[in-house]
């Protein structure tokens, strides 16, 4: 009976290691870094769907659809700044939400009559060039200089866009600043992916702003050959949502790469959501004295994270 019970605890011992070094393997990267990326910028762009839907039913100026757009983001950005994320990070979710009010103020892509140019455009190419540089900055350890070279002349492609926009939107040539608009379009892209590989290791980062930098350009083409798609997506307030809700992806599973398990289930719930700052949360600095060591704290961690050293 004795030995029949010791094979029992063994066999589940067993299983308890497999399942934790299964777990470690994914947290730490080991999952193929192609499908990891896809795996994450899939489950955003399904975050967008469902949010997109959700502002398709309660209505485009729904104050349910306000508080379903803002709500959860502002949310997210607090226990940011308490917990001392990246700053790159915080950045982006500020980013995100400016974004998002700038279609707000400047209205420029309409449900009813597509593109309108008598709205200025440049203030929201403006964000764009802030996505571009969002983008150089996480990725400023490369040693590649056609890399850095090209990181340059991506920049100075958002920078001549926001001047052409100035110029060039709904006058004669305005079909140039609609093609320099790619550059803004793949900022877009960087910026959705930006949001989902928060605290990814480097292979996977890469390859999911490689995967949706692709992604942005087709959209581009889709976007600029039909304005029905256009309008329907500026409904469903598309281009708010667009890089609010990766964000909740990144977000989430960085918390739970991060926090570790073994406690409570409404514990691990509460440190999930952000209640509890949970076990890489810092205090938040409350004392105005302390501003500066906190955004010392913030701008010193990295976007992505380096599992050979946490080993």
């Amino acid at each position: 009976i004795l030995y029949s019970q010791q094979r029992k605890v063994l066999r589940r011992n067993s299983g308890m290691q497999k399942s934790k070094l299964a777990q470690q393997n994914i947290s730490s990267g080991a999952m193929n870094p192609w499908l990891k990326a896809g795996v994450l910028l899939l489950a955003s762009n399904l975050a967008v769907g469902a949010n997109m839907y959700g502002v398709y039913l309660f209505g485009k100026n729904s104050w349910l659809s306000w508080l379903l757009i803002y709500g959860p983001i502002l949310a997210i950005t607090s226990v940011i700044c308490r917990d001392q994320y990246s700053f790159t990070f915080a950045f982006s979710t500020w980013l995100a939400i400016a974004h998002g009010l700038a279609h707000v103020i400047f209205p420029f892509l309409d449900e009813h009559l597509g593109v309108v140019k008598s709205v200025s455009v440049w203030e929201d190419q403006t964000l764009h060039l802030g996505q571009a540089i969002l983008f150089a900055t996480i990725l400023r350890g490369e040693k590649s200089n056609y890399f850095r070279a090209g990181a340059l002349l991506f920049i100075l492609a958002n920078v001549v866009n926001v001047i052409a926009g100035y110029l060039c939107w709904g006058k004669a040539c305005h079909e140039v600043y609609v093609w320099l608009s790619l550059a803004p379009a793949l900022a877009s892209g960087l910026h959705f992916a930006t949001g989902a590989l928060f605290q990814q290791p480097n292979n996977v980062t890469r390859r999911g702003f490689l995967l949706q930098g692709c992604s942005s350009i087709i959209t581009f083409f889709l976007f600029k050959a039909s304005d029905d798609m256009l309008m329907l997506f500026a409904r469903c307030r598309f281009f708010e949502l667009y890089f609010i809700a990766p964000h909740y992806i990144g977000y989430f599973v960085s918390r739970y790469q991060s926090n570790g398990h073994g406690h409570r289930l409404l514990r691990e719930i509460c440190e999930l959501i952000g209640v509890f700052p949970g076990k890489a949360g810092q205090t938040y600095k409350s004392k105005p004295k302390e501003w500066i060591e906190g955004f010392n704290t913030m701008a010193s961690k990295s976007f992505m994270v380096d599992f050979s050293k946490q080993a």
